[in-house]
Formats: structure tokens, sequence, C-alpha cells
């Protein structure tokens, strides 16, 4: 007997519903056991996201089949590493990145049952659920046209009594805690997976992200860190990110091209190949790939950047280099 047939529209259809319901209860102004529930409920909308994935690739989700018992599917780790064995990931998402947010939810699941005398963790948590949604509304849509913003609101303000804790605060964990042990462990899993993800050349934008709920008028948002982006889905709400240009503008030119090469398959590109896609795609004006100080002289460039250069073939960057070289023909002869 072969493999249970699996729908991969029932798979998508779950794993969406799986994380409304985690933003569901995340946002509910009274609940115990808040974050865990919100967690095991994100994991597992990434664990079917992930394996209608493969089973769009009619690759199979099943573990070998033992003598005597069922077949067993598998879980959220052997997703994760087959998806991204399989080079599966969308061309905008690095999956090195996406899958260290993942697998530091993964943790804090795992770890649920001993930690739930540390009190404030959420604090750690939050930067890594706000980026796991965005990440995942993007890997919906662009695996199967599923917008979760479709089914949600982006208006729900985090209001409550008390501010938010500082992250970085919160780390100095209370040495008269009894469970100090398990929070210090729990947070140095958290670093593990973020240097393993930066030395991968990730995208850290891409593991955890802070918000700043600004109350301002609109036209005095004018400082230098702040990125205003108005979703065209959330009727003209504003989200106001704070930035680091050195987090998420990580890479000189040179240091871009030395990890593309790095990371893709195919021949060895140059910065001339570089050149000619920023011509054709005008990537040095978009702030997704590159920023640029007012008073500097060469731009930077993010992990997204890494990852969609790295996404094009060879035939890709030879026919730019063709239409280039034509171009510039054109413009000799004016």
């Amino acid at each position: 007997m072969g493999a249970p047939y699996v729908s991969i529209k029932r798979l998508a259809d779950n794993s969406l519903s799986a994380m409304l319901s985690a933003v569901e209860v995340y946002n509910k102004p009274q609940m115990t056991y808040r974050d865990e529930v919100a967690v095991m409920l994100v994991v597992n909308a990434w664990e079917l996201a992930l394996k209608a994935t493969l089973r769009q690739k009619n690759r199979s989700i099943f573990y070998p089949k033992q003598r005597g018992e069922r077949y067993r599917s598998i879980g959220i780790d052997d997703a994760l590493g087959r998806v991204s064995a399989r080079n599966l990931w969308p061309a905008d998402i690095d999956g090195p990145a996406a899958t260290a947010n993942i697998k530091a939810l993964t943790e804090y699941r795992d770890r649920a049952i001993h930690l739930y005398n540390a009190q404030g963790l959420g604090a750690v948590l939050y930067p890594y659920l706000q980026q796991n949604v965005l990440n995942y509304r993007d890997f919906m849509l662009a695996k199967f046209k599923k917008d979760l913003a479709d089914s949600m609101t982006w208006q729900l303000l985090p209001l409550g009594a008390a501010a938010p804790a500082d992250a970085v605060q919160f780390m100095k964990v209370d040495r008269n805690s009894t469970m100090v042990v398990e929070v210090e462990e729990f947070i140095k899993e958290l670093r593990h997976l973020m240097d393993e993800a930066q030395d991968s050349g990730g995208d850290m934008a891409r593991v955890a992200t802070m918000y700043d709920i600004n109350m301002q008028s609109v036209k005095k948002m004018s400082s230098a860190d702040l990125v205003v982006a108005v979703s065209p889905t959330a009727d003209g709400q504003i989200a106001v990110r704070k930035t680091d240009p050195n987090q998420t503008h990580p890479y000189s030119a040179t240091e871009l091209l030395k990890k593309v090469n790095t990371r893709r398959k195919g021949r060895k590109l140059t910065s001339y190949d570089v050149q000619v896609i920023c011509w054709k795609e005008s990537l040095r004006d978009n702030t997704k790939y590159a920023w640029k100080h007012s008073n500097g002289a060469s731009h930077v460039w993010s992990g997204d950047a890494l990852s969609y250069l790295a996404s094009l073939s060879d035939e890709r960057y030879n026919a730019l280099r063709s239409e280039f070289v034509a171009h510039r023909r054109a413009m000799a002869n004016g």
C-alpha cells in the first residue's frame, strides 16, 4: 500500500487557519498561556505550509514506512530541511534567515513546559513572532497566491497597562530566579540560531523585527532611521518600522558579490553582472535591496539583494548583458 493521498489545497488552507488562530489568540486582551498557544499554532501553520510546498513538487512528506506501522508524516525540522535542500524557498525570502526565525519559535515550543514559570519571556518572543507573520505572508503569497491580509486586519495596536519590556534588559536574567538555567539556555539557543543565519549570509531582517507605534502626524515623520510603509490592503494604515542599515544592509558591493557567488549555482558572476541588473531593474533605487547615506559615496546591500541575485539563472544574466550592450550602442549612435 502506498502513502496516503494528501491534498495540497487542504494543507495550505489549514495552514492559513492555524496562523489566523495564532494571531487571534495573541491579540486577546485576557488569556492565560497566550504565548505558548500562539507559538504552537504558528509552528503548526509553518509545518503545514512547508508540507504543501513539498507536495507541490511531488516530494514525499512521509518517513519510510516501517513494517506493521502506519505512515508517519515528517515534522517541522525535517520539513524545513527538505525545503531548504531542494531550494524551494521563494526568491525574495532568505531561506537561512526565515529558518532561523521558525526554529527560534520551535525551540520555545519544545521548551514551553519547562519555561512556564519564566515571567516576561514574551518580550523576547515578540520580535520573532512579529517577523514570522510577515515572513509567512510573503511565503504564502509566493507559493499559493494566498494573502494573509485578506483574512485579517492590520489595525490592531499592542495597547497595554505597562510599556513593553526592553528585550536587551530582559536578557539580563535575574540570578535569583529558579528558572535561570532554562532561560539562559533558551536565550543562548536564540543567539546561536541568529549567528548561524548571519554566518550563512542570511537576511537578518527576516529573523526578528521591532515596531514602534508612533502617534504623531505623518508629516512629522522624517527621522532617517524610520521607514514608513503604507499597506495597500490596510485601508491606509501606517506601520512604522525602526531600522538600522548596519543590520538590514550589511554588505558592500564586493561582499555582496562574493556571497552571491558562494550561494548560487552556475558561472561566477562579476561586478559587470551586478551593474547590468541594477541598470535593468533599478535595484539601487529600491530600499529593499540597496541603501546609501545622503553623504555616502556608495550603496550597501541587504540580505534580500543577496537572495534575489543568487536566485537568477545564467540565462537571465547573459540576456541582460546582451540587452545592455545593445542599449549602449543605441545611445552611442544617438
